[in-house]
């Protein structure tokens, strides 16, 4: 997490995505998609395929899981997953380094922010059991449970923070993360340890630390 520093240098605003990039997530994500696909006796994913399929739209990432929207509602899925994996999200520790980079972040006098795929309830409890809410100036998670796009969401938080874009960076873990970045105008800087492979990563995007 140190690598991020140097990246920030000269910005005022830092929006976090929260899953992966903050939250150490990845093994307990794999684990609740594989408790699904068991039940539904569908052949479970390991780490390295997890990595390397794992994308935003979710719904395109649970097709090619092998989940069959014409048997079972992609949002009945949905629902189960994000319950199952909110029964547990209390065992996953936060990436190390995490709280002591936003601590300096915030001694530097720099706004913070979450902007995250997950359900705002979701995220919210996240958040407080973590003791993070007094970090970040804005929290916005999305209105569903359909881990679809950010990308409004995130348009809602620049105006909502009235900081210049180009005096933001947002940090995160996805390919999707960059499209959010370039929709909002503001720099992207992806980290390799979350839910994407930092290979696939890096040939999309000049600016990645892992």
């Amino acid at each position: 997490m140190n690598k991020i520093l140097e990246h920030i240098e000269g910005k005022k605003h830092v929006i976090w995505d929260w899953n992966g990039t903050v939250l150490n997530d990845v093994d307990h994500s794999i684990a609740t998609i594989n408790q699904v696909l068991v039940k539904r006796k569908i052949e479970s994913i390991d780490h390295d395929r997890y990595k390397k399929i794992f994308e935003f739209p979710v719904i395109n990432y649970y097709k090619t899981l092998g989940f069959d929207f014409s048997i079972e509602p992609f949002e009945d899925i949905c629902h189960e997953i994000i319950d199952l994996y909110m029964s547990g999200f209390k065992s996953c520790p936060l990436i190390p380094g995490a709280k002591e980079i936003l601590s300096n972040l915030n001694q530097k006098g720099l706004n913070q922010s979450i902007l995250s795929a997950s359900d705002q309830e979701s995220l919210d409890d996240m958040i407080n059991h973590f003791e993070l809410e007094s970090y970040f100036s804005f929290v916005f998670g999305i209105e569903d449970k359909l881990a679809s796009s950010k990308i409004h969401r995130g348009l809602d938080l620049i105006q909502a923070s009235n900081i210049n874009p180009d005096d933001t960076v947002l940090i995160g873990d996805t390919s999707h993360d960059l499209e959010v970045g370039e929709h909002l105008g503001v720099d992207v800087l992806l980290v390799g340890h979350g839910h994407q492979c930092p290979l696939k990563l890096k040939s999309i995007h000049h600016s990645v630390v892992h």
